[in-house]
C-alpha cells in the first residue's frame, strides 16, 4: 500500500515539475504567465529578469537567478546540482547548464550532482554547454559553441571544446540586459 501511494505521489511530481513545467509553460507566449508559474513551484527569479519560451529545467527550486538577467530561448537548466546566476546575465540560445552526471568508477552507477555559480556580467553565447561544479567568473565572456569543464577567471573570454582563454573583457561594465518585454 504504501509503495502504491509512493508511486503515485512520484507520478504526481514528475506530472507537474517536468511534464507541465517543461512542454505547457515553458511554451506559453506570455512571460508573465511563465514567471509566476516558476515561481510557484520554487525557482527564483530576480527583478526585472526574463527566460524566454522553451526553457527545459530539472529541478527549478534549485535556481536563482538575480536581477536583469535573461536566458534566451531553448536553454536547459540542470538544477539538481543547483544553479545560481547572478545580475545582469545574459544567457544566449541553446545554453546547457549541467549540474547532474555520474560516477565513472561506481559499481551502481551513482549520480554526482554539483552546483553551477554565474556571477554578474557574464555573456554566454549560443550552444554553450556548462559542466557541473564550475564557476563562471564575474563579467567573463563564454563564446559561442564551448565547453566549459572548469572555473573561469572574471573577465576573461573564453572558447572552443575544453574552452580556454583568448582574451579579456573590460572591468568597465554597467548594464541591465533584460529586454523587459511582455511576450517573449
Amino acid at each position: 500500500m504504501k509503495s502504491s501511494i509512493k508511486s503515485i505521489l512520484k507520478f504526481i511530481y514528475y506530472f507537474f515539475y517536468r511534464y507541465i513545467c517543461n512542454y505547457i509553460i515553458s511554451n506559453i507566449p506570455v512571460w508573465t504567465i511563465r514567471k509566476y508559474y516558476y515561481k510557484i513551484i520554487g525557482m527564483k527569479i530576480g527583478e526585472g529578469s526574463e527566460i524566454h519560451m522553451s526553457l527545459y529545467t530539472l529541478e527549478p527550486r534549485k535556481i536563482i537567478i538575480g536581477q536583469y538577467s535573461h536566458i534566451n530561448r531553448g536553454c536547459f537548466l540542470d538544477g539538481r546540482g543547483y544553479i545560481t546566476i547572478g545580475n545582469s546575465v545574459s544567457i544566449s540560445h541553446k545554453v546547457s547548464l549541467i549540474t547532474g552526471g555520474h560516477d565513472k568508477n561506481s559499481p551502481d552507477f551513482a549520480g554526482v550532482f554539483l552546483p553551477i555559480i554565474i556571477e554578474d556580467y557574464v555573456w554566454i553565447g549560443v550552444n554553450v554547454s556548462i559542466l557541473q561544479g564550475v564557476k563562471i567568473g564575474k563579467g567573463a565572456v563564454v563564446a559561442t559553441g564551448a565547453v566549459v569543464t572548469k572555473d573561469v577567471e572574471p573577465y576573461t573570454v573564453v572558447a572552443g571544446i575544453p574552452a580556454k582563454v583568448i582574451g579579456e573583457r573590460s572591468k568597465e561594465l554597467n548594464y541591465k540586459c533584460s529586454p523587459n518585454a511582455s511576450f517573449l
